[in-house]
């Protein structure tokens, strides 16, 4: 298991703009990181190159920099909507984002795209309903990613911000049914310790239980709902049994920051000795 993080955890600035990925990763290489989380959702909420049609070239310029740092990505974030949701009006712009991600995740030898799970929020029966939208929607899904040589982690997600509606996969074993039906060595499940502790649940216990389904992992800290995606130790996550599942299970994926918040509001004279900093936690955690 090596120490990795998510583009995102250089990219949102004090003065609201947004780093270049290409900043984030030298930075995080300069920072002792090797290993990365390429996030395609943020480039297609913040419209960056990636949703133009230059996104090749972008792309091209990416791994350059990737391979100048000595650095390699082994997971990545697909951009996502609610499918489920038959009012969404650009559903065929989103679709051809995501299918865009599988090609460059394929392009950067990213063997997992974690992806979010849909909720048919309408139907009075929308547990079933969204299971069965779920299947509908990843099978083809699957079988185009699988043509690239890319797996789909299903991530665990929460619903609190909703109460007291639910959003499915919120709940792990609403996401395991959906992944053993799905049926495919490409679907894999991506834990979020985060999104697990904020539901109440043990992150520990859900980690046992999604045990060799796990692909990856979203790992960050929370106080609150309303301030969560800190770096370990910053907030309410119980850290040595999350550690202590990992080894159980004998995950064989990356441990990956994904800390949004952390550098959110640091001034660039900061924001470097904070990420080798984050490198020192995350070592640390990986020596339990």
């Amino acid at each position: 298991m090596r120490l990795s993080t998510s583009t995102n955890i250089y990219f949102n600035r004090p003065d609201g703009s947004k780093a270049a990925i290409t900043d984030s990763i030298a930075r995080c290489a300069r920072a002792g990181y090797r290993v990365m989380d390429m996030n395609f959702h943020d480039c297609c909420t913040f419209r960056n190159e990636f949703v133009t049609e230059g996104y090749e070239a972008w792309l091209e310029e990416v791994a350059r920099c990737a391979r100048d740092w000595g650095v390699s990505f082994s997971q990545a974030h697909a951009p996502f909507y609610n499918f489920c949701d038959g009012g969404f009006d650009r559903r065929e712009e989103m679709d051809e984002l995501i299918r865009r991600s599988v090609r460059c995740a394929a392009r950067l030898g990213i063997p997992w795209l974690v992806i979010h799970a849909g909720t048919d929020f309408a139907a009075a029966d929308w547990r079933k309903k969204s299971l069965e939208k779920n299947l509908r929607y990843f099978r083809p899904l699957l079988d185009y990613a699988a043509g690239e040589g890319v797996g789909l982690a299903i991530e665990n997600l929460w619903d609190l911000n909703i109460a007291p509606r639910r959003r499915y996969t919120a709940q792990p074993e609403e996401l395991l049914e959906l992944v053993d039906r799905l049926d495919s060595p490409l679907a894999g499940v991506c834990c979020d310790v985060e999104h697990a502790a904020i539901m109440g649940q043990d992150p520990a216990a859900v980690l046992r239980l999604l045990g060799g389904k796990l692909r990856a992992t979203h790992i960050s800290d929370f106080i609150n709902i309303d301030s969560d995606h800190l770096l370990p130790f910053a907030g309410r996550v119980q850290w040595a049994p999350v550690m202590e599942a990992l080894r159980e299970i004998g995950y064989a994926g990356d441990f990956t920051y994904e800390i949004h918040r952390y550098t959110a509001t640091l001034p660039d004279a900061l924001a470097q000795d904070a990420l080798a900093y984050s490198v020192k936690v995350g070592e640390y955690l990986l020596s339990l």
